[in-house]
């Protein structure tokens, strides 16, 4: 069980307020440092792609995302370390999307199937103050879209358009997880 101190979960009025951005001239501030310091080893430490500064009870428009060397994801294509402050996303294509089974470190226990763009833009600071605009496309779009989220008050839960799909961890992996790695593999990994 996840403890109430490191994670809010599901219920928390924070996790449904919209973040506030972080002024540029505080970016490189001992508070943001270790608020990002905090979301790196929490998200490491309970081994997620990625965690939003609300789920770690900071109202900041801070998040990360890491797939490496990641004992839950390890199926999933690597994605490098990488901060995003005041990150805004730009769809490329709305029409390229991907059913995507997503869980929460926030909504334990629970997955369901989220429609996600797989085209996007995103906008951000990283740490350093340095002002990234990135194209982002595949899975990795997947991760950044439920991150940025969180950042804006919307969780998963929110975007699924079939509440049939809801299902408990156990019976995803027992039930969907093959089926839905084999999808990632056909929509991202084509052969060439």
């Amino acid at each position: 069980m996840i403890e109430k101190a490191m994670i809010a979960s599901i219920g928390d009025p924070i996790l449904r307020r919209k973040t506030l951005e972080v002024k540029i001239n505080k970016i490189l501030s001992s508070k943001v440092k270790s608020t990002i310091k905090k979301l790196i080893s929490t998200m490491r430490k309970l081994n997620g792609a990625g965690l939003a500064a609300n789920q770690i009870f900071y109202n900041l428009r801070i998040c990360v995302i890491e797939l490496e060397n990641n004992k839950r994801y390890k199926h999933l294509p690597n994605i490098p370390l990488t901060v995003l402050i005041n990150p805004k996303i730009t769809v490329l294509n709305k029409n390229s999307t991907f059913n995507s089974y997503e869980g929460c470190l926030s909504v334990p226990n629970l997955r369901g199937i989220v429609k996600r763009f797989t085209n996007i833009k995103v906008d951000y600071y990283d740490e350093n103050k340095k002002f990234h605009s990135k194209e982002i496309s595949g899975f990795a779009a997947v991760v950044y879209q439920h991150e940025i989220d969180h950042l804006d008050g919307i969780l998963f839960t929110d975007k699924v358009s079939d509440n049939k799909s809801l299902v408990s961890y156990s019976n995803y992996l027992k039930y969907h997880e093959k089926i839905y790695l084999r999808s990632i593999k056909k929509n991202f990994y084509k052969k060439i």
